[in-house]
């Protein structure tokens, strides 16, 4: 074959070749269109199941948008004014106003128990271009059942009484950004207390039970001049239920006996917290430390109803609210924390602290101890609207129900 004849075979071979894939890749797009067209004509919108519809609906209702504050700002506060003192409910209000330039939240609780109380707090953020900040609050309670067990660490769960406080606390903190997270600022505070006869039936009168001796301050009460300042570190991701990062903080405060000159004192207040993710936040280890110290000078005395205590939802979860007194605390927290689904996080948990008189006494030994579980129902900014933990102590174990939990 002539090289002329070659090239022409080669050049049919190649237009027949080429036509015939031409024409299957047409047919194989227009197989593929016909396939879209017909799709498209018979879409339906998404339609979530009956456990997404459920959710949906309930997280959309106006008692659970209250319950969350997401109705203007106004939410219902509600639970008891302390623990055991009855079904306490209310309004609380929080909004930011003037474009964020002054926050303010006020809340109020009546009880069943003839207990009483509200808060108003006004916070200025941001001043100086961010470099300073100033809160503003008043605060008047009237708890008629407040439990009492007795001084120390050895207090009897039998031994407990009852008595009235009633205080009133009007106090100005002004502060300074120093740095990344790192603040600082002073305290000012004028506190008023005064100390009854208990409301409750169940359990004798506080002063029918204990002295002066063992109760300070339960014969005769004063009113305070308060001042001192405080020191923070805060670099957690965010306020409300954080995932990461760690609060380290110190407060140091001077009260001062205006009537009396018996009851004059300092409290140093140290807390950690840090927050460890895992599995791309999912999971979190959280790890917390406080410990709360007073001394008082020479023929000074703490009140017994300003010592740090132990006891109830924030602290020693497996015991009644207020179940220690002393003039020292020290707690310890661990919590293991895990996603469930958007609407619920569980927990379990171990609380271990105890109070006691002298400072020689700080350390990890003779610390009461309980274990626990957590159900946290969330609310649209993923933080826990309501929150139920369960704790086994050697006292027997405590339910507790929280509302929009922070830590």
């Amino acid at each position: 074959m002539t090289q002329s004849k070659r090239i022409m075979v080669l050049a049919f071979s190649l237009f027949v070749f080429g036509a015939g894939r031409g024409a299957q890749a047409q047919t194989r797009t227009d197989l593929i269109e016909a396939a879209r067209t017909e799709k498209e004509a018979h879409l339906t919108p998404y339609a979530p199941n009956k456990g997404e519809r459920i959710i949906d609906k309930a997280l959309n209702s106006v008692p659970y948008r209250i319950l969350t504050g997401e109705v203007h700002g106004l939410s219902v506060s509600f639970g008891n004014m302390v623990p055991g003192s009855g079904f306490a409910i209310g309004p609380a209000y929080k909004r930011p106003m003037w474009e964020g330039k002054l926050l303010l939240r006020a809340d109020a609780r009546v009880a069943v128990n003839e207990s009483f109380g509200g808060r108003v707090e006004l916070s200025v953020p941001r001043l100086l271009n961010d470099h300073m900040f100033l809160t503003f609050i008043s605060q008047h309670r009237n708890v008629s059942e407040m439990p009492y067990y007795g001084p120390g660490p050895d207090s009897s769960k039998s031994g407990r009484s009852n008595y009235r406080l009633e205080d009133t606390n009007f106090e100005i903190r002004p502060g300074f950004r120093i740095y990344k997270g790192l603040s600082a600022g002073l305290i000012g505070s004028y506190l008023a207390v005064n100390t009854g006869p208990g409301h409750s039936t169940r359990y004798i009168s506080a002063e029918e039970q204990f002295d002066p001796a063992a109760a300070p301050g339960i014969d005769r009460q004063t009113d305070f001049w308060r001042g001192g300042g405080f020191l923070q570190y805060d670099w957690r991701d965010q306020d409300s239920y954080p995932t990461r990062g760690g609060k380290y903080s110190a407060q140091y405060v001077r009260y001062l006996d205006e009537q009396f000159g018996s009851y004059s004192f300092l409290r140093l207040d140290l807390g950690a917290s840090q927050y460890i993710p895992l599995f791309n936040g999912t999971r979190v280890f959280a790890l917390q430390a406080f410990t709360s110290l007073t001394t008082a000078g020479d023929g000074q005395l703490v009140p017994f109803y300003l010592q740090p205590t132990l006891g109830g939802a924030n602290t020693l979860r497996g015991y009644r609210f207020n179940r220690f007194y002393g003039d020292n605390s020290l707690m310890l927290n661990f919590e293991y924390r895990w996603f469930c689904s958007p609407a619920l996080d569980a927990a379990v948990f171990v609380d271990a602290g105890k109070v006691f008189q002298k400072w020689d006494d700080w350390s990890f030994k003779n610390l009461e101890s309980n274990v626990g579980f957590s159900l946290r129902f969330k609310g649209r900014e993923a933080r826990p609207a309501l929150t139920v933990d369960t704790a086994f102590s050697q006292e027997g174990f405590q339910i507790w129900f929280r509302t929009n939990m922070t830590n």
